[in-house]
């Protein structure tokens, strides 16, 4: 008997390695098989990727499932429903991240199916978590009141409490709400015992979600806003409690906006008195200009513009004189523009003297630009603002001339600004738009294709020519116009009163290999800006093309002295553009990678898009968590160090080079 034991054991030690089942997935793209099937992503190829759904190796099952996640196409939901109960964990959590991002609703049954009720081991947990944030992105309404009825679950289930986090906010993102699934969310953002991923989940959807009915529980969020130690937190609550509308809202805001010491908090609490009468909130507002961080007073003046009372301009004029700080003096104007009555003349004719004074004498491109805006808050300033356009040749110049000339255009007192000159006016804008659309200027051509398609405008009955949107969209460069083509070609269905389909790129840009093998744990890539340094850490891992994008443009010098040409305080910074205006690429495109990282927390770098696989050169970097970005932008690096350096960046911060360190 022990010679029969000895013989099975040197027996089965003789079997080769290759024999053996593999049974773990190997993350990352060492692998030659791994990388064809990222490329078969890239290309979209469904057929071969379904050809490894049932390979013996799960990491091959793996990449070619979590490819369906990227590509988003529904024709692949039969495919992946059976990889629901594959043997291994990270295969099912992948499929169901698949079917939740293809946001089709034949996606919901499997789904449901797959989840366990009395599941009590930790994989069965993660499953389930994963679950309700994938149903939360395609199921139906009924489903969100039974996610948020369950109560088997205790608060310290981390992974359950984030995956119902996701569900419910993942509903709220498609416009659909239940009161009971704002009651959990309000549970989740008290109780301490739950995890500090599932707070945040749920302290923004109590900031984002419009409807939502939070009145009697301001003095709880008022609490917490008092004693919360996480500033990303506080940032949310500051909105939630500013919904209700309420005086103790009122005067918590105000009291705390002295004593928080984040600006971005700041930001969010004066962005929060937008709910408010005027009357009561004016002295903070103009407090609120004067803060230390431009941010702040730059969030001011949108809330002025929202809630400003026009008798009050003359002296709101009088505060836009005094301010030093340039950025939110421009947005003062911004403001004061848009408030000014016609029965104040002296001071209508005052700001718009201001405001021409500054576009004419201004070096600044990007600060004349909001400058010009202003300009498009008074309506008679059409023909002057075509001038501005006519006459400049800095593409930033330019789209911020057409955005002002739309920005009349759209106003919904049009027909009370201009009278019984409407009509000539309507024609007049009609052929700045045409003329516009014939210059060949992508961003200008784009905005004013988008122009032309405003509710209610009757452009459909000034323009008659087909010719002129069909030769515009031959002047289009694809894949880098691949924006304004969209537009022009939208617009051209909605005066033809046809279907519109949206154009994609085809595969142009393969993925450099090679290049992504120099990538180590330690690469980072170093950004020295105008302001200061920011060094990334990348996920070559989870968005390869991306990362491989990044390091060519870096290393071939592209991004030395491009600038961060869009910033929206509490948000995103975003730069790349060859242009300067946010319109421009090179000529290539990439695809969307649209991986299961989340924008969490402050620093996530994502790829810019004007829709799937249209990524090129332009990147942004968040300043706070922005969950709502999550599936739907290509995260691809994070924000090291130098954090504090994207909290001030304005828009035309240079960026003076960016160094790879392998």
């Amino acid at each position: 008997m022990g010679f029969m034991l000895m013989l099975l054991l040197v027996f089965s030690s003789c079997l080769p390695p290759e024999k053996q089942a593999v049974k773990r997935v190997r993350i990352g793209f060492g692998d030659a098989i791994a990388r064809q099937i990222y490329d078969l992503q890239d290309r979209q190829k469904l057929d071969s990727l379904y050809g490894f759904f049932h390979h013996e190796d799960p990491t091959f099952r793996y990449y070619a499932v979590l490819a369906m996640a990227s590509v988003g196409d529904s024709s692949s939901i039969d495919s992946l429903i059976p990889l629901l109960s594959d043997r291994n964990q990270d295969i099912r959590l992948a499929c169901v991240y698949a079917l939740g991002q293809i946001r089709s609703p034949r996606a919901e049954l499997p789904l449901l199916e797959a989840f366990d009720p009395w599941d009590s081991l930790s994989e069965s947990t993660a499953m389930n978590a994963a679950i309700l944030e994938a149903i939360g992105k395609c199921g139906n309404e009924s489903y969100l009141y039974s996610m948020a009825s369950v109560s088997t679950y205790q608060p310290t289930d981390s992974l359950y409490q984030i995956g119902l986090a996701n569900g419910v906010f993942q509903y709220s993102l498609r416009g659909i709400v239940h009161p009971l699934g704002t009651t959990r969310m309000i549970e989740m953002v008290a109780d301490d015992r739950r995890s500090e991923k599932a707070r945040l989940i749920a302290a923004t959807y109590l900031a984002r979600t419009p409807g939502i009915k939070l009145d009697t529980l301001v003095p709880e969020l008022v609490n917490l806003l008092r004693s919360e130690p996480n500033p990303d937190h506080r940032m949310a609550l500051a909105l939630a409690i500013g919904k209700s509308g309420s005086e103790l809202a009122r005067s918590s805001l105000m009291g705390l906006f002295p004593l928080e010491k984040d600006p971005l908090v700041r930001c969010n609490m004066v962005k929060a008195l937008a709910n408010f009468s005027y009357p009561e909130v004016k002295d903070i507002l103009r407090t609120a200009f004067q803060d230390k961080d431009p941010y702040v007073g730059m969030t001011a003046s949108n809330v002025l513009m929202e809630i400003g009372d026009p008798k009050e301009t003359p002296e709101w004029l009088i505060y836009a004189r005094m301010t030093k700080d340039p950025w939110v003096k421009a947005h003062y104007y911004l403001a004061v523009s848009r408030l000014c009555p016609v029965y104040l003349p002296v001071t209508r004719t005052a700001v718009q003297s201001d405001i021409r004074h500054a576009v004419e004498n201004l070096n600044d491109p990007y600060l004349k630009a909001v400058y010009i805006r202003a300009l498009g808050k008074f309506g008679w300033n059409f023909p002057y603002l075509l001038q501005i356009w006519n006459q400049n040749k800095l593409p930033v110049l330019k789209t911020a001339a057409m955005e002002a000339i739309r920005d009349i255009s759209d106003r919904p007192d049009f027909n009370i600004i201009f009278g019984v000159s409407a009509r000539n006016v309507r024609k007049n804008l009609a052929q700045y738009f045409i003329t516009s659309i014939e210059s060949g200027d992508v961003g200008s051509m784009a905005t004013a294709a988008g122009a032309l398609r405003a509710p209610n405008s009757g452009y459909r009955t000034l323009i008659h020519s087909d010719s002129t949107f069909r030769k515009a969209m031959n002047l289009c460069q694809l894949p880098q116009d691949i924006e304004t083509y969209n537009e022009l070609s939208e617009t051209r269905a909605f005066f033809q009163k046809s279907p519109f389909k949206v154009k994609q790129a085809e595969f142009n840009h393969p993925i450099d290999w090679g290049l992504l093998n120099k990538v180590k744990e330690n690469t980072r890539a170093v950004i020295k800006s105008s302001r200061g340094t920011i060094i990334l850490k990348f996920y070559p891992d989870d968005a390869p093309g991306s990362v491989a994008n990044f390091l060519q443009l870096a290393e071939s010098g592209y991004y030395t002295g491009k600038v961060f040409h869009r910033v929206v305080p509490n948000f995103v910074i975003q730069g790349g553009c060859p242009r300067g205006d946010g319109y421009g690429a090179l000529g290539y495109s990439i695809r969307s990678e649209l991986n299961r990282l989340s924008y969490d927390i402050p620093g996530r770098v994502g790829m810019a898009s004007a829709g799937p696989h249209s990524e090129g050169t332009q990147f942004f970097i968040t300043q706070s968590p922005t969950l709502h970005l999550d599936g739907r932008y290509s995260l691809f690096a994070e924000v090291e160090t130098g954090l504090d350096i994207v909290r001030q960046m304005l828009p035309g911060d240079i960026i003076e080079g960016v160094e790879i360190i392998y």
